[in-house]
């Protein structure tokens, strides 16, 4: 088929006629600027030989920009400038010649002090004020440094300060007075360290007798009546007189007697003390050695209805009271710094013979 049109085509060209050749194409259309036909590319908004906006570019096409952009521009040329402008003033102060301060050296002697010069400075010059020196301080003076513009008066011209003059007598009488009371306080420090050593030897020699004191028990002064027969169980039968046992003589007694055959006393004999005190040590004497005792105390103003009571304090207990002693017996109960009011000696087991208990003498010591 695509023969056939071929052909059809061809037989209606006639032989000979020339062949139209195709339009070429039309060239692209170039912009020029309006101001001065300047060739502009495309998308171009300014021209680059006038400096002129283009019409239908973008900057244009948005108002406002521009002149947004221009104070921008001259707010940040004025801030760098007044920037600049501050850090010149601050190395113009900083780099400024500071000018010294002229002090005058006063004269050791008030004799040699000069009279004030009459001299007088330039009517063009300026004179600056020397300030004023104390008595007593190292003065220098330097000029300052000559610009071309100013001139200093020389230091002649500024009167000297006269220094008050020094008095001797004052720095002996000082030194007399520092040297006493160096030698006042020497003879108290002197003085102080005696007392303090007298005051040692003292406080010594009170704790040494003090710790004698302590160490020694002190007999407690009893009353005519202070001992009683303990028998709550009614176990005594000899019916003794208690005050036998307190009266110093070791010939008479008081006695605890049970029936015969015992295996226990059962019986005791309390000591009421004048006030509330502490006992550290209880001596007897016995002619009936080899029984034992329980030792108690209570600090009720009356006496527990038996030994079994909880207000009985159980002290010590002892075995074989004055068996190898011949009848004498030392009990220690420690500080006494626990105070009571009455004691109570518990016989309990009888004796190595019989089943009488006899007390001779009996002291507590506190």
């Amino acid at each position: 088929m695509t023969l056939l049109l071929r052909s059809t085509d061809t037989e209606k060209t006639p032989e000979g006629a020339a062949t139209e050749a195709p339009a070429p194409p039309a060239p692209p259309e170039t912009r020029t600027c309006p101001k001065c036909s300047a060739p502009l590319e495309e998308g171009q908004d300014w021209c680059l030989n006038c400096g002129e906006a283009q019409p239908g570019g973008r900057r244009v096409a948005l108002p406002g920009k521009r002149a947004t952009a221009t104070v921008l521009a001259l707010t940040t040329v004025l801030v760098g400038g007044a920037v600049a402008a501050s850090y010149a003033a601050l190395q113009d102060d900083t780099t400024a010649p500071n000018t010294p301060t002229q002090l005058a050296q006063a004269p050791a002697d008030a004799s040699q002090v000069a009279p004030p010069s009459t001299a007088v400075p330039d009517a063009g010059a300026t004179t600056s004020e020397p300030s004023t020196a104390f008595p007593g301080d190292t003065a220098t003076t330097t000029p300052p440094t000559d610009t071309g513009t100013t001139k200093v008066p020389s230091t002649s011209s500024i009167p000297d300060i006269p220094s008050t003059p020094s008095t001797p007598s004052t720095s002996s009488s000082d030194s007399s007075s520092s040297s006493s009371s160096s030698s006042s306080s020497t003879s108290t420090s002197t003085d102080t360290s005696k007392s303090d050593s007298t005051a040692d030897t003292r406080t010594s020699t009170t704790k040494t007798s003090t710790t004698k004191t302590e160490t020694e028990p002190v007999p407690i002064d009893l009353a005519d009546d202070a001992g009683a027969l303990y028998d709550p169980f009614k176990r005594d039968t000899a019916a003794g007189d208690p005050t036998k046992a307190f009266d110093g003589d070791p010939n008479t007694s008081f006695p605890i007697t049970v029936p015969a055959g015992s295996q226990q006393i059962g019986a005791g004999l309390t000591v009421a003390l004048p006030k509330l005190e502490g006992i550290r040590e209880i001596d007897l004497k016995t002619k009936t050695p080899g029984f034992k005792i329980e030792i108690y105390a209570t600090d009720d103003e009356d006496l527990p209805p038996d030994v079994l009571d909880t207000r009985w304090a159980h002290l010590k207990d002892v075995t074989g009271v004055g068996t190898d002693t011949d009848g004498s017996e030392t009990v220690k109960l420690g500080a006494g710094s626990t105070k009571y009011r009455h004691v109570l000696l518990w016989f309990t087991a009888p004796p190595t013979e019989g089943s009488t208990v006899r007390i001779s003498e009996l002291k507590l010591l506190g």
